[in-house]
């Protein structure tokens, strides 16, 4: 007598055998994981384990290639025509210096100030009362402030020497050749009610010069492995200034004639230094 075999046996030992094979795969699948982690953990621990080195930063003046952001505070004290109106002088300047070497390249621009006017009388002397005050439109004295505002823009190029035989970047001496135009002007600031204190009457007494100047600064800069980076210097210019209103009321004419304007001052100043040695740039604080 024939035994019949159901259908669905065959069935059952298909899924058996592919069940199998699949429990095969995913148990080397297992192995491989645990022995990759085992690698990974151990490979981890021993770069935990050794100390990391720091990125050199090049310290040899002739490696460094690369830029400087600056930014810098000084004073200046006033000579020629600038002696007869100005005191000392706040000068704030900020630019960017390219370093190739022990060469310079860059540019830089700043603001310039000071309360310090001299001789007011002579550009205030049609406003004032024999009591040398200022009346305003309602009897009242008005109040008066006077300042001198003006900027520079310019370039500079310049040459560093290492202080040490080594040739060391960490300590240099520089010197810097500058060119370029600067402006400036009195400013009024009353407490109103004069209306030759407001503008448009202000530009004929406001004494607005523009012109070219050229200067030059000596230093010593220094750059470390570390912040702070700085410099200190001494720096002088010479400008040729021409007058831009035309009309002067204290003159009562127009002004043509230009003015030499000289001063000589000190500064010190913050650096960001952004240096490459090679091809692998390298930024520090």
């Amino acid at each position: 007598m024939k035994t019949k075999i159901p259908l669905f046996a065959g069935n059952v030992c298909l899924d058996s055998a592919f069940y199998l094979r699949k429990m095969r795969i995913l148990s080397i699948l297992l192995v491989a994981g645990l022995l990759l982690s085992s690698f990974s953990a151990r490979s981890q621990g021993n770069a935990m384990a050794r100390p990391r080195q720091s990125t050199p930063v090049p310290l040899e003046l002739n490696s460094q290639k690369g830029g400087m952001i600056h930014v810098a505070l000084g004073a200046y004290t006033p000579t020629g025509f600038w002696r007869q109106r100005y005191g000392n002088v706040l000068d704030i300047q900020t630019g960017y210096t390219w370093i190739n070497g022990a060469h310079l390249f860059g540019f830089e621009g700043g603001a310039m100030y000071t309360n310090q006017v001299k001789d007011l009388g002579s550009v205030l002397n049609f406003l004032l009362t024999p009591e040398g005050e200022i009346l305003s439109n309602d009897g009242s004295y008005s109040s008066l402030r006077v300042e001198m505002r003006g900027w520079q823009l310019g370039a500079h190029i310049g040459q560093r020497y290492p202080l040490n035989a080594l040739g060391s970047a960490k300590s240099s001496w520089f010197w810097k050749l500058k060119g370029g135009v600067m402006q400036h002007k009195l400013a009024f600031m009353s407490s109103g009610g004069v209306p030759m204190l407001a503008s448009p009457y202000t530009y004929g007494m406001d004494e607005l010069q523009r012109g070219g100047f050229v200067g030059e600064e000596i230093g010593f800069l220094h750059l470390g492995r570390v912040a702070p980076h700085f410099q200190l210097s001494i720096l002088a210019f010479q400008g040729w200034m021409q007058p831009i209103r035309g009309y002067n009321f204290s003159l009562g004419g127009i002004q043509t004639e230009a003015k030499l304007n000289f001063a000589w001052g000190i500064r010190g100043t913050w650096i960001l230094p952004l240096l490459q040695e090679k091809s692998a740039i390298r930024f520090y604080y």
